[in-house]
């Protein structure tokens, strides 16, 4: 490898690591700032990473963010690391000890989005398959990552939404869901009762990666009978029995 090409792979690394670092979204001037490179080949380095789709730019703010193509590259390590087989052998532990479905969900970006889910012990699906989208206030998922999120940017997005009372203990109101999302952090889990489909109980748990941050949400959902409150402490305990090992598992 000649030395130019060398240096060349060397700066886009550069770049791409400050792309990686808080707040992941940074204007040209702003790599600038960070880095010994000039503005010149910056942005020839995120030309040619984007049209391979490596970083995309919000063509409002002009900011530039790690695009698709990381994220398939992380799957492709998740995948030859056994990640994702170890995620689903907990997820299939949980549902089998508690007779319940169970999932992972992620937040990327503002939105809440079904990674994995063991549909098992119901009479009828109330899980979202993975690649669904979670609406924000209801729901273990959408709620408890919502209530980790940046809460200006919570608010935001609650304005400028409606929001349909599906069911009886759907949330629609801007201010009771602001003090479910400090409940859910104060109390460190999240429950759901009659809020996405009658008789649907979830239980869930914030599982926070290796840089602190809680993009990940864990959760288990069963059919409602007499004995559901303690349903949901037994969910609780052992959710956090797996808590520790999902987050070294997470990126």
């Amino acid at each position: 490898m000649n030395k130019s090409l060398s240096s060349t792979i060397d700066h886009a690394m550069e770049v791409l690591k400050v792309l990686a670092s808080s707040p992941y979204q940074f204007k040209i001037s702003e790599l600038e700032s960070k880095l010994d490179i000039g503005r010149t080949s910056i942005s020839r380095i995120l030309l040619t990473l984007e049209k391979n789709k490596m970083v995309i730019r919000n063509s409002d703010t002009k900011k530039y963010k790690i695009g698709p193509f990381a994220y398939h590259l992380g799957n492709v390590y998740l995948e030859n690391g056994n990640y994702e087989s170890r995620v689903l052998d907990i997820l299939a532990e949980l549902s089998n000890r508690l007779k319940a479905s169970s999932g992972l969900a992620k937040r990327d970006g503002d939105e809440v989005i079904s990674i994995f889910s063991v549909e098992n012990y119901k009479p009828f699906k109330i899980n979202y398959v993975p690649g669904t989208f979670f609406p924000i206030n209801r729901g273990c998922y959408g709620k408890c990552l919502m209530a980790y999120h940046d809460r200006d940017k919570v608010k935001k997005l609650i304005k400028s939404q409606s929001f349909e009372k599906i069911c009886d203990n759907t949330i629609i109101d801007y201010k009771e869901l602001l003090i479910e999302y400090d409940r859910i952090k104060e109390q460190g889990f999240v429950t759901s009762v009659n809020e996405t489909f009658p008789l649907a109980v979830g239980v869930g748990i914030p599982i926070p990666s290796k840089d602190g941050a809680v993009r990940h949400c864990v959760a288990v959902s069963f059919i409602k009978d007499d004995h559901y409150l303690e349903k949901i402490e037994e969910c609780k305990n052992i959710l956090f029995e797996c808590k520790e090992e999902l987050s070294n598992l997470i990126p």
